[in-house]
């Protein structure tokens, strides 16, 4: 993949899609070259059809998007993957499970690590599709081994490295660039767009040219990494409500 790759997360909200239409629009204006798009529990719905078929039209490879962090347990990700797969609509599955946020992280880090591990290894084994999943850079500094062990059992990785300063994603996501170059995984750089309590961590409030004039900085830093695979947003909704 280039260097100069975008991705971004597209959730469709299933009380509230967002327009197909405007979202392929967006992704095309925005250099968009693939989607991760959400797919509900019971599978594909008619807006996660309507959503693919219009990013499709424009070129745009599209993932399906899923993931809970109740997933380190059971076969609950690999039945959403059975079926958010069914009808052939998508180019990978993309796993957004983040055991991190659950309220029983602390102290039973290890034990959701090694669940995660599993959850991704086995998503794997049972699709031909390529299966890319969201870390936190965070993870290879205080659990290197386990972050490892997360990288090794997917084919690529989403860094979470949310920050609103080329400086502070490439600082925060070094360690981590680190491991995936042992595994050798393609990565994308993630960066955020929604509003958070934390301005730093997001770019909520700085606007598209501050967004655009930092991931230029990322990808000009990582344009000679071989594993480096673009830059990916989240998410179009705030993404596209940012000011100009």
């Amino acid at each position: 993949m280039a260097s100069s790759a975008r991705a971004m997360w597209v959730w469709v909200h299933e009380a509230a899609p967002p327009d197909p239409a405007a979202v392929a629009a967006f992704a095309a204006q925005q250099r968009v070259t693939e989607a991760f798009v959400s797919v509900p529990w019971g599978g594909p719905t008619a807006a996660t059809h309507q959503c693919v078929a219009a990013l499709r039209g424009k070129g745009v490879r599209v993932s399906a998007l899923g993931g809970d962090p109740s997933w380190t347990t059971g076969t609950d990700a690999i039945t959403w993957m059975q079926r958010a797969t069914a009808a052939w609509l998508f180019d990978g599955v993309h796993l957004d499970i983040e055991p991190w946020t659950r309220r029983d992280w602390p102290g039973r880090e290890q034990e959701l690590l090694a669940g995660l591990e599993r959850t991704v290894k086995d998503v794997a084994a049972r699709t031909a599709l390529p299966v890319e999943v969201d870390l936190s850079p965070w993870l290879a500094d205080v659990h290197p081994a386990a972050f490892a062990a997360i990288v090794r059992r997917a084919d690529a990785v989403g860094l979470m490295a949310y920050r609103d300063r080329a400086t502070d994603i490439l600082a925060g996501s070094a360690s981590a660039r680190r491991l995936i170059a042992e595994a050798r995984k393609p990565y994308r750089i993630g960066v955020d767009t929604f509003p958070v309590p934390e301005p730093r961590e997001t770019f909520a409030d700085d606007g598209r040219a501050v967004l655009e004039r930092e991931l230029a900085a990322v990808a000009a830093q990582l344009a000679g990494d071989p594993r480096f695979a673009g830059v990916a947003v989240h998410d179009h909704q705030y993404w596209s409500a940012l000011p100009a």
